[in-house]
This record gives C-alpha cells, sequence and structure tokens, in this order.
C-alpha cells in the first residue's frame, strides 16, 4: 500500500474513532522559505526600459502609481513598452475570444531575457482563463510564472493569491490552503481586501474538509453498528460500497499531490465543492478584474464558423507544442461553455 494510501485511511478511520484532523494528513506541510523578494522599482524601470519603454514612459509611469496604484501603473507601462502586448489586453477589455492567442502569441515570441513581459502576458492570460471557468490552465499558467517570472514585478503578490484561489477551484484545497497561508505570510503589505479574503478561503476550505471527513466518518459509524446488530440487508451494503468509492477518490487525491508535489496539479480534482467564489476580492485594486464572466464563451458562440475554425487554425500553425496543446484545451472548453449547437 502507498503511503498516500495509508495517509488517506488513517485519516478516516481516526475520524471515524473521534479523532479530528485540521487537515485530511493530520499536520499542515510546511511553508517554505519565500521565494519572493521586496519590489526592486530601479530594476523594474531598467527592466522596462530594455523592453522598449522611452523617457516619457518612465516618467508617465511615476506620475501613475498616484493616480492608479503601482500594479497598474507598471502594467500601463509595460503596455505601452510592448505595443502587441497591449493590442491583446484591448482584446481582452473587449471580451474578445481572439484575445487568448493574441497574448499566447506574446508569450511565444518574448526572449528568454524578458521575464518582466512573460510576467505579465502570463497574468492577464490567467485572467482569461479564469473568467472562462477554466482554474485549471489558470494553475498552469500561474504555476509558470511563479517558477521563472517572479522579483521582476509588482504583480508577484496578486499572482500567488489567484494561484492559491485557482487550486481552490479545480478544486484541490489541500493545495490551496498551504498556498493561501503562505500568501498572508510573504506579502503582509499586501492590499487588505486580498488578504481578508485569503484569510477567508483558508476558513472555509478547512471548514468544508472538515466536513466531508466527518459526514463520512458520522456514516461509517452507523454501518458499523447496523453490522454488530446482524443487520447485512442491501442497503448497508450499498452504504459500504460508497464509502469504498469515496475513499477511494480521497487516495486518488493523495496519490496525485504525491506525484505532483514538485509543482501544481493539472487535470480534474476530486470531486469536491470549490471554494466560495465570495473569496475573491472585490472592487478597485488589481491590474484586472480576474473573476469569471460568461462573455466570452457567449462570445465566442456568437462568432461566424469560418470565424472561429480560422483561430482554431491559428493556433495550429503559429504556437509551439506546448502553448498549443493549452489552446487547443481552451477553446474546446470555450465552445462547450457556449450556447453553440
Amino acid at each position: 500500500m502507498s503511503s498516500s494510501r495509508k495517509l488517506a485511511l488513517t485519516a478516516v478511520l481516526a475520524l471515524g474513532a473521534g479523532a479530528v484532523h485540521a487537515q485530511v494528513g493530520g499536520s499542515e506541510p510546511a511553508i517554505a522559505q519565500n521565494p519572493f523578494q521586496p519590489f526592486d522599482q530601479k530594476k523594474f524601470e531598467a527592466d522596462a526600459k530594455a523592453l522598449g519603454a522611452t523617457a516619457k514612459h518612465i516618467e508617465q509611469f511615476r506620475a501613475n502609481v498616484d493616480e492608479y496604484g503601482l500594479t497598474t501603473a507598471a502594467d500601463m507601462l509595460v503596455r505601452a513598452a510592448v505595443p502587441a502586448f497591449d493590442k491583446a489586453v484591448l482584446l481582452h477589455e473587449d471580451n474578445d475570444p481572439k484575445a487568448a492567442l493574441a497574448l499566447t502569441k506574446v508569450l511565444s515570441n518574448a526572449k528568454t531575457d524578458q521575464a518582466l513581459l512573460r510576467a505579465h502576458v502570463r497574468y492577464h492570460l490567467a485572467e482569461v482563463f479564469l473568467e472562462s471557468d477554466d482554474p485549471e490552465s489558470t494553475v498552469d499558467v500561474l504555476g509558470q510564472y511563479i517558477r521563472e517570472d517572479i522579483n521582476h514585478s509588482p504583480l508577484d503578490a496578486e499572482a500567488a493569491f489567484y494561484y492559491a484561489q485557482a487550486l481552490a477551484e479545480v478544486p484541490y484545497p489541500e493545495l490551496a490552503i498551504p498556498r493561501f497561508k503562505a500568501f498572508l505570510q510573504w506579502f503582509p503589505e499586501a492590499s487588505e481586501r486580498f488578504r481578508s479574503a485569503a484569510h477567508q478561503q483558508v476558513l472555509e476550505l478547512e471548514r468544508q474538509q472538515e466536513s466531508l471527513l466527518h459526514n463520512l466518518a458520522d456514516r461509517m459509524k452507523k454501518t458499523r453498528r447496523d453490522l454488530k446488530k446482524k443487520r447485512t440487508n442491501k442497503p448497508v451494503q450499498i452504504e459500504q460500497e460508497k464509502y469504498i468509492e469515496e475513499l477511494q477518490e480521497l487516495i486518488e487525491m493523495y496519490e496525485e499531490m504525491e506525484r505532483q508535489s514538485g509543482g501544481p496539479p493539472s487535470g480534474n480534482g476530486p470531486s469536491s465543492n470549490p471554494a466560495s467564489q465570495s473569496g475573491l476580492p472585490e472592487g478597485d485594486g488589481s491590474v484586472g478584474q480576474l473573476n469569471k464572466r460568461p462573455t466570452l464563451a457567449d462570445r465566442w458562440g456568437d462568432m461566424k464558423d469560418r470565424d472561429r475554425e480560422k483561430i482554431e487554425a491559428e493556433v495550429q500553425n503559429s504556437l509551439p507544442p506546448q502553448y498549443r496543446k493549452m489552446l487547443e484545451q481552451y477553446y474546446k472548453k470555450l465552445g462547450t461553455g457556449s450556447d453553440r449547437r
């Protein structure tokens, strides 16, 4: 029996005996050393100049910080420095389904030393995916951001928050909880809206986990009493089969986590309820809204067949394989989410 299988079974059996764990596996995973460094504006401006920002752009950025806030001003500067990126963001702001393709093209064409550009493109691409009810792709994109592009942009705190949020929505609560807690520990100066939302999500996710295990343990107790009373009829047998199925789901979740211990999971998560959208911070202050709007799927469904086929052909012919697969999955899911028959 694998260690993850033992972990899941031990936790459920312990709950059946009356023990309560804050997490399925007992103690929480330790929070790793903080990889994020304080924002360095001088370095940021130098990186922006390397992308093509002029002295006038830098001067405007400094003025925009007071008017719009640091993250929005920084994004405006990167957009001014890279016109192709600005055009892609404008497509997204117009809820144009071509936005994901346009952003991915900019990302695939970014040079290895352009981490600042990649960070901003990935942030906006994650925004597109999350708005399209695709948290799995959001996890992939922001996971790449965190692995490759941190410490170049003031977007780091928001990227870390939404990475945890996307994990919660997959749902992978066991991975989301420590990442929300890491966000709270690593970004004490983050907006209070984001910090309050992270606190709320931790409480909600832990409550969901505890409820799930308690419910399963209580039902196991009832069946155990039935068996002691020699009740072995069909309903009792059906209940036993359900326990096995639910235990198997827990086991599969932990085995997936074990396989993915070096990075975020991908694909479909376990069949628990995702974290509530009430955990998303409201109001202005972030670069984008990063909340769900069904309009992208609606726009995709309203497009003419030839226009959809043109986008799909461009995905096939203009993107490297790793990005091609991601966009193929995105547009396929966008199609199933529209009213198109």
